[in-house]
């Protein structure tokens, strides 16, 4: 199988919160005169399936890609049941608040079935301009008085709130009440479902899912510090691993262990090695296979990225 870098065409989402600060911090080509709330970057779900851009597998979907190359892109580690890719990854453009949400853990997704998927993420804040987010209930509200705060109207009373500068990083589980405010845009990392329940949308006349919602939320107090924070490493859970990377000028070599998908912050440079060069510039999402060898990053300044890993299953012996 041909192995090397993928570049990946983004799916851009309509929402009446979103804005064009892609085509301003990333000079992305985005459509005409609509406010884009979502890039997906890195997505295989039916509400969208993203495509490869480059080499011998470009114009085939992600879950192609994913079924025909099975380890040599995901090492050890497990595609979903239906043998999809088990990511998804998307910028955020927030020029409103969104709606204040929640997602399923794995036992609300089965009670509420539906179709219902388990949701966690995190977001990484690429940019502020004075943004904040909600995360979390507040202190001493209970699942009662919760409710009662969505039948007055007065549920940002009842959430935690953070204001938020570039570079900031969260960690949402499933579970989590939260909301973007507006003024930010953030790279999400997410296991790879789309199901969101909205306790609120603030007045805008979308439909609310209340009962899901209470279903859905946790009301014990939230740990604000992401397992497995240290140094570079941002969060490591048993569904993806995220770092934030950065090289200066010259080659490096990168070594994988397995699968990795980059998205490019700042910087300009190419991934080299037995295939057709790979430039990089910011704002770019990457899939680096895990059987990727003899690959270097060849930077002409410094080089950000955010490091999104899928966790390696350990070989079991005798």
């Amino acid at each position: 199988m041909d192995v090397y870098p993928l570049t990946i065409r983004p799916i851009y989402k309509q929402k009446i919160w979103g804005g064009r600060n892609l085509e301003r911090l990333f000079s992305r080509e985005l459509p005409e005169r609509v406010p884009v709330g979502e890039s997906w970057e890195l997505a295989d779900l039916n509400e969208g399936v993203c495509v490869v851009t480059n080499g011998s597998w470009a114009g085939r979907t992600l879950t192609d890609v994913t079924r025909k190359l099975g380890a040599d892109l995901l090492g050890n580690a497990s595609a979903m049941p239906d043998g999809r890719f088990p990511l998804l990854l998307k910028f955020l453009d927030a020029n409103d608040i969104l709606s204040l949400q929640v997602h399923p853990d794995a036992a609300a997704a089965a009670e509420i079935g539906e179709g219902a998927a388990p949701k966690t993420e995190c977001w990484y804040v690429v940019e502020s301009r004075d943004g904040f987010i909600y995360k979390g209930i507040a202190p001493g509200v209970t699942a009662e008085s919760f409710q009662e705060a969505i039948e007055a109207h007065t549920v940002e009373d009842a959430v935690k709130r953070y204001d938020c500068v570039a570079g900031d990083f969260h960690y949402l589980p499933a579970g989590t009440v939260h909301a973007i405010g507006g003024g930010l845009l953030v790279a999400e990392v997410q296991t790879p479902s789309d199901t969101t329940y909205r306790v609120s949308d603030w007045g805008r006349g979308r439909e609310i899912h209340v009962e899901h919602s209470m279903q859905c939320i946790h009301f014990e107090p939230t740990n604000d510090v992401a397992p497995g924070a240290d140094g570079d490493t941002l969060l490591v859970t048993d569904d993806f691993c995220v770092a934030r990377r950065e090289v200066q000028a010259g080659s490096h070599r990168i070594d994988t262990g397995g699968c990795q998908a980059w998205m490019v912050l700042t910087g300009h440079g190419a991934i080299e090695g037995a295939f057709e060069s790979v430039n990089i510039v910011p704002g770019q999402t990457i899939l680096i296979p895990a059987a990727l060898t003899e690959a270097e990053l060849v930077c002409g300044d410094a080089v950000s990225y955010l490091e999104i890993t899928l966790p390696q299953k350990q070989e079991s012996h005798g």
